[in-house]
C-alpha cells in the first residue's frame, strides 16, 4: 500500500512537471524571458527527477537475497539522494548560469503578458500537485511535518519541488514586474540567479541528509531512551544495556537490543522473554521490521 501511494504520488507530480515544461519552455521562446526558461529548466530536471524516484520505488521491491538478506529497501535512499541533488543542485546551477549570461547579454523581453501567464499556471498546477501530496500524506503518515522530520526521502524530495516550484515562479514575476516597470531587462535574469542559489541551497540540504541516511542514520536518542523504558515494562528484563538502529528503508527499521534479563530463568523463560519483547517492540514502532535481541548475563 505504502509503494503505490509512492507511485501515485510520482505519477500527479510528473504529469503537473511536463504539462508546465511544454508551456514554460514554448512561452520563454517566444518571450526570450530568462526567468521563464530558468523555470522550464528547473520543471525538466524534476521530470528526469521523478523518473528516477519511480525507479527506486519499483527496484526497493525487489525480494531479499542471498546476497541483500534484508532486501532492496536502501534503493530508495540513493535514487532519492541521486534525485534530489539532480533535481536541485545540477538545475539551480544551471540556472544561475543562464541568469548571469543574462545579466552580461540582457535581450528584449518581447512579451510579458504570456511570460507572466505561464507563471502564474505553474503555481496553479504546483499547488494542486502539492494539495494532492498534502492529501495523501495525510491519510497515511501522521502529518506532513513528518515528512520533514523523518526519512521518507522520495516523498520529500517530491515535496520539496513542487514547493519550490511555488517560489520560483513567485521570484521570476517580481522580476518581470520589476523589468516591465523599470524598462530593465536585467531583473528578468536576476530573478533566475535568486532561483538557482534557492535550488542549489534546497540540493544541498537535502543531499547532506541523504548521506547521512546511506551511511547509516538510525532513530533519535530521545527515541530510543522511550523505547528502553518500554522494554524495561516487560516481566523478566532487568536491564537494557544498549540500542542500535538502522534505517533499511523509508518504512523499514532495524534494532538490536542487548538486555540483562533476571537471575534464574531457564532457557524456556529466556526465549519467551526474547518473543515478548520482540512482539512488544513490533507492536509499539511501525516500520519496525527487525529486531535481534542479545541476552547478556
Amino acid at each position: 500500500m505504502e509503494n503505490e501511494k509512492s507511485y501515485r504520488t510520482i505519477y500527479m507530480t510528473l504529469i503537473g512537471d511536463a504539462i508546465i515544461f511544454v508551456f514554460s519552455i514554448a512561452v520563454a521562446l517566444v518571450s526570450h524571458s530568462k526567468a521563464v526558461l530558468s523555470e522550464s529548466v528547473y520543471q525538466l530536471s524534476d521530470i528526469v527527477s521523478g523518473g528516477m524516484l519511480l525507479f527506486a520505488v519499483w527496484s526497493s521491491l525487489r525480494p531479499a537475497d542471498e546476497v541483500h538478506p534484508f532486501g532492496y529497501g536502501l534503493e530508495r535512499f540513493f535514487w532519492s539522494f541521486i534525485s534530489g541533488v539532480f533535481a536541485f543542485s545540477v538545475s539551480g546551477v544551471a540556472v544561475m548560469a543562464y541568469g548571469f549570461y543574462g545579466i552580461l547579454v540582457p535581450y528584449p523581453i518581447s512579451d510579458y503578458v504570456y511570460s507572466t501567464s505561464i507563471l502564474v499556471v505553474t503555481i496553479a498546477v504546483s499547488s494542486a500537485s502539492l494539495a494532492y501530496l498534502i492529501h495523501r500524506i495525510r491519510n497515511y503518515y501522521e502529518s506532513a511535518s513528518s515528512i520533514i522530520e523523518r526519512y521518507h526521502q522520495g516523498v520529500k524530495t517530491v515535496f520539496l519541488q513542487d514547493v519550490m516550484s511555488i517560489v520560483s515562479s513567485l521570484v521570476a514575476i517580481a522580476g518581470l514586474t520589476a523589468a516591465f516597470y523599470s524598462g530593465n531587462e536585467r531583473y528578468d535574469a536576476l530573478a533566475a540567479i535568486v532561483n538557482g542559489i534557492l535550488l542549489l541551497i534546497t540540493g544541498i540540504v537535502l543531499a547532506a541528509e541523504g548521506r547521512e541516511l546511506l551511511i547509516g542514520k538510525g532513530i533519535t536518542r530521545s527515541e530510543m531512551s522511550r523505547i528502553a523504558q518500554d522494554i524495561m515494562k516487560i516481566p523478566n528484563v532487568r536491564i537494557v544495556r544498549d540500542i542500535k538502529t538502522i534505517y533499511l528503508g523509508p518504512e523499514s527499521l532495524m534494532m538490536v537490543v542487548r538486555i540483562n534479563f533476571a537471575d534464574g530463568l531457564n532457557t524456556d523463560e529466556i526465549e519467551r522473554t526474547i518473543d515478548n519483547v520482540q512482539n512488544e517492540l513490533k507492536g509499539k514502532i511501525g516500520e519496525l521490521k527487525h529486531v535481534i535481541v542479545e541476552p547478556e548475563s
